[in-house]
């Protein structure tokens, strides 16, 4: 409100000294000009002081999810969302926060009990993988890509994800967003968009693998039953 303040008294006194012809003039133009000047030296000293707590509360962040015993690790951008896994004690991890005051929450999943997992592009299927023992799916049935192919005239995406069906009551379904253009989507042969791609396939191929090695390990037992 201070900044606002110095500012609009600041143009005040210039529109002042624009408007009148006494001796006063340069005086008004004057404390008009200082008056402006110290409104946007006050902002731009709070917005630096606003980025540095922010920087400083991104690593913060990024700091307390690596700190998560794991063997391979990926964090969002802002800091707000990590997918790890700890393949000692074979557990999907996932470390999220709605903002970075918040505390931090913690969901494991055992390797064992991911049952599916899909890669998503603006909530339509690519790829999925899950579970023999599913015969249904809690994320949608295989239509949705049949109706991508129809749509490939819109070769932009807005949104891209994995989407993973847990045995955690709390919350069965969990996602990891690779990116998320909002309103304003991008074309798939943009640079951004493949790179995001490229990282959504390997963790789609690494939780893809954990599925199916829990299947093969099932196998044995099945045959002894």
């Amino acid at each position: 409100m201070k900044i606002i303040f110095f500012i609009l008294l600041g143009i005040i006194y210039l529109f002042l000294a624009n408007a009148i012809e006494l001796a006063i003039k340069q005086l008004f133009f004057l404390i008009g000009l200082a008056l402006v000047s110290i409104g946007i030296i006050r902002y731009i000293k709070e917005h630096y002081v606003e980025s540095q707590k922010y920087a400083q509360m991104m690593e913060a962040s990024e700091e307390e999810m690596k700190a998560i015993p794991h063997t391979q690790c990926l964090l969002s951008e802002d800091a707000l969302k990590g997918l790890l896994l700890n393949e000692h004690t074979n557990m999907l991890i996932f470390a999220q926060r709605e903002e970075l005051e918040e505390e931090l929450k913690i969901i494991e999943i055992p390797f064992s009990k991911i049952y599916e997992v899909a890669m998503m592009e603006d909530e339509m299927f690519v790829l999925r993988t899950k579970n023999y023992l599913m015969s249904g799916s809690l994320l949608g049935e295989e239509e949705d890509l049949a109706e991508e192919e129809e749509n490939e005239e819109d070769d932009t995406v807005s949104q891209l994800s994995l989407k993973f069906v847990v045995d955690h009551l709390s919350e069965p379904i969990l996602e990891y967003i690779f990116m998320d253009q909002g309103e304003h989507p991008i074309a798939r042969d943009e640079e951004e968009y493949e790179e995001a791609m490229e990282l959504c396939e390997k963790w789609f191929q690494k939780i893809s693998v954990i599925i199916k090695r829990h299947e093969l390990e099932r196998v044995p037992i099945r045959h002894w039953q």
